[in-house]
């Protein structure tokens, strides 16, 4: 509410955009940044409007706020601003589950070893896991049956 108020000051909750306006939230992950550069937009979109053009996130998600750094102007930037700081064993973990959605850890091994025979970089997975999520580029969700994945 905040962020769409600092862009439309008369915007105001209702029955009529609830659900957009929490479909929009669950849709970017609740990522503070996702949602911040997704109010932007609401000098342009309703909230309905907006949470139908979110099928492609990172293009939606382009200008904001001039007054941020570069990095945080666009969720592409972003994005691409974290995995520069990354080690080349965690990119190359970074790009292989780029692939994978709800994956469980043996899939992702078994992908990362046949990976490791292909390229120079060596993938430790389970350090680089520990390593990604501990920088908030990846998260474990629940999957079927208890399991979890990533």
């Amino acid at each position: 509410m905040e962020r769409a108020q600092a862009v439309r000051a008369d915007f105001r909750l209702t029955e009529e955009n609830a659900d957009a306006v929490a479909d929009i939230c669950r849709r970017l992950d609740g990522l503070p940044l996702a949602i911040e550069l997704a109010t932007a937009r609401l000098n342009l979109f309703s909230p309905e409007a907006l949470r139908d053009r979110l099928g492609s996130r990172l293009r939606l998600l382009r200008g904001g706020a001039r007054d941020l750094p570069a990095r945080q102007q666009t969720l592409r930037s972003t994005i691409e601003w974290s995995y520069q700081l990354l080690e080349p064993g965690e990119q190359r973990l970074f790009e292989l589950l780029s692939v994978f959605s709800g994956a469980r850890f043996e899939a992702v091994e078994i992908v990362a070893a046949e990976l490791d025979r292909l390229t120079e970089v060596e993938v430790d997975i389970l350090d680089g896991l520990t390593s990604l999520v501990d920088k908030s580029l990846l998260r474990q969700a629940a999957a079927a049956a208890g399991s979890r994945g990533w």
